[in-house]
């Protein structure tokens, strides 16, 4: 075996048993300017070691030799160097033969007494390379991505059927059973009238009932949906939000930073943002164990800037990946051109960061 002196260029492994054989194929490449670092072998042994040691980025081969034959090397290669081109340079080759090879997986022949065509059959086949790799890398970007919109389909579904359990829970418990006492109330009140004992407190009573549940009934359109988002925009949502939420969560100190216009906030942008603040506003009432909350939404060098921080007991990142609406705020950020970050260190609380360059929204 024979080696040249290491220097930057591409590597190319020459599987020859005659020196002046491979020193003709190295002359065609330096003719046209390719700059490479050459080993050649002519034993099976040589050419494991090689391709363990050497990393070829392209092998040319001759087909017959004396020790073992081009098949048996091209056999080899597929098998400890798959990706790698196999060219055969060689003297003669039958057309039958040829096919066959190409079957197994070589990449081009090139005959002996026509050598300056190895740079351009070199070239070729790097070029094959590179666009195989460009096949695979677009494959694979292609399946994570369908991987990601089934597990977000998934994931909306499962949230469906929660948000549909939600409020079927609050209809069953609040207003059916409200529905149901109103019921029984008038009923009484009917059969106290039809023997002359109604009174107008009994009436009355009934009123308040009913104004209950219609409280109840606004309770769960706001949570469905807050008119305000609708009738007067985010900042308006987002500072009734606060006020409910304070309200509700009187034990949590909820500071409040809005420092953007209505203008500033495109149409697109107005639910996702409700939506995310909602979801991590109420993630730290749940599970946070926080005396204090963060509410900041601003608009920063072009884009607009939604924060929500807090002081609880955080969680470990590593464990906690698809809990807590997190894949579902960070979906509606990416589907809605923006990105988002997580921070959250175990005792020190948790910081969502969420953000949209206006440049990049229509």
């Amino acid at each position: 075996m024979q080696q040249k002196e290491p220097k930057a260029g591409l590597h190319i492994l020459i599987v020859e048993d005659v020196p002046t054989d491979a020193e003709l194929m190295e002359e065609e490449l330096r003719a046209v300017g390719i700059e490479f670092v050459a080993t050649r072998v002519d034993t099976e042994g040589s050419l494991v070691d090689a391709l363990d040691r050497f990393s070829p980025d392209i092998i040319l081969s001759d087909y017959s030799l004396p020790a073992f034959d081009g098949e048996s090397a091209l056999s080899i290669a597929r098998e400890k160097a798959p990706g790698v081109p196999f060219i055969f340079v060689t003297g003669a080759l039958g057309e039958d033969r040829a096919v066959d090879l190409l079957k197994r997986g070589a990449t081009d022949f090139v005959l002996k007494d026509r050598l300056n065509r190895i740079p351009l059959c070199i070239k070729r086949a790097l070029e094959e390379v590179e666009e195989k790799k460009r096949r695979q890398q677009a494959e694979e970007a292609l399946k994570k991505v369908h991987d990601q919109v089934r597990f977000f389909a998934s994931q909306c579904l499962t949230a469906q059927e929660t948000e549909r359990k939600r409020i079927a829970g609050e209809l069953h418990d609040s207003i059916a059973a409200s529905l149901s006492a109103v019921k029984i109330r008038i009923e009484r009140t009917a059969e106290e009238m039809r023997q002359g004992n109604g009174s107008l407190e009994s009436l009355q009573d009934l009123g308040s009932m009913v104004s209950d549940i219609n409280n109840d009934v606004r309770r769960i359109m706001a949570d469905l949906r807050p008119s305000v988002l609708d009738d007067l925009g985010i900042i308006a949502a987002m500072n009734w939000f606060c006020r409910e939420y304070q309200k509700t969560y009187s034990h949590i100190s909820l500071e409040k930073q809005i420092e953007i216009s209505e203008d500033d906030v495109p149409d697109l942008l107005k639910t996702p943002i409700f939506r995310i603040s909602q979801e991590a506003m109420n993630n730290i009432a749940r599970h946070s164990k926080a005396t204090r909350a963060n509410l900041s939404l601003q608009k920063q060098d072009g884009e607009i800037v939604l924060t929500i921080q807090d002081n609880g007991q955080g969680f470990d990142l590593d464990t906690t990946k698809r809990g807590l609406g997190l894949s579902t705020m960070r979906e509606r950020t990416e589907l809605s051109g923006g990105s988002f970050a997580l921070e959250s260190t175990m005792g020190k609380g948790t910081t969502v960061h969420a953000h949209w360059p206006l440049s990049s929204i229509g």
